[in-house]
């Protein structure tokens, strides 16, 4: 039988603060991730209380899915956010998440990936790039746009898809955006632009 490490679920109470932070899943999915520091004590607790938590970050409507990880490995497939917010979806994880608390005591995290809408069109446009639908991608990758205006994830692919259709100057001109905003696709956005400046026949500035 599963007993709590109450020594060290006291120790963790010293960073009981939710983590809230961004980032690029293995498919190039932008996600906006909630860490939640897991108390063994208070493990229903913490799970029941994970749907109020989530609605103050939803944004418009516009998050589709939910994403839950333990140390990187995903415990379900991705849940919807009216199952996940309506409490209904994640009250049964408390008994396979006490077990794999059984040798790692508290101080580990609940990570609650949401997933955009915009990040399910940006990867069907990828996917839609691979099979040389051209015009397919970029309808996906503006219909992103539109949804989240700043997502450098669409911005970046749509550079891509620009600049290898001839578009150099738009192309360019999401490259800058993305390397303004800073973030993961910061560095291969500078990187594209770069080698659009050099190429042959660049306006020279």
């Amino acid at each position: 039988m599963w007993k709590p490490d109450i020594d060290s679920a006291k120790a963790a109470k010293e960073r009981v603060e939710d983590v809230f932070e961004r980032g690029v899943d293995e498919a190039g999915q932008l996600y906006d991730r909630l860490r939640v520091p897991l108390d063994p004590t208070e493990l229903e607790a913490t799970l029941r209380g994970l749907p109020e938590r989530l609605r103050r970050l939803v944004d418009d409507g516009r998050y589709s899915k939910v994403r839950v990880k333990f140390r990187g490995k995903q415990l379900l497939p991705d849940l919807p956010l009216g199952g996940v917010l309506a409490g209904e979806l994640l009250a049964g994880l408390a008994l396979p998440i006490g077990a794999l608390l059984v040798n790692i005591g508290a101080g580990a995290f609940l990570d609650i990936e949401l997933l955009h809408e915009a990040d399910g069109m940006v990867a069907a446009g990828q996917a839609k790039l691979a099979e040389g639908e051209v015009e397919e991608a970029e309808a996906l990758y503006r219909g992103a746009l539109k949804l989240r205006p700043d997502d450098a994830n669409a911005l970046f692919h749509l550079g891509v898809l620009l600049r290898v259709s001839g578009r150099r100057d738009e192309a360019a001109a999401l490259f800058e955006r993305v390397v303004a905003g800073g973030g993961p696709n910061a560095a291969r956005a500078a990187e594209a632009l770069d080698k659009l400046r050099r190429a042959p026949g660049a306006a020279q500035g």
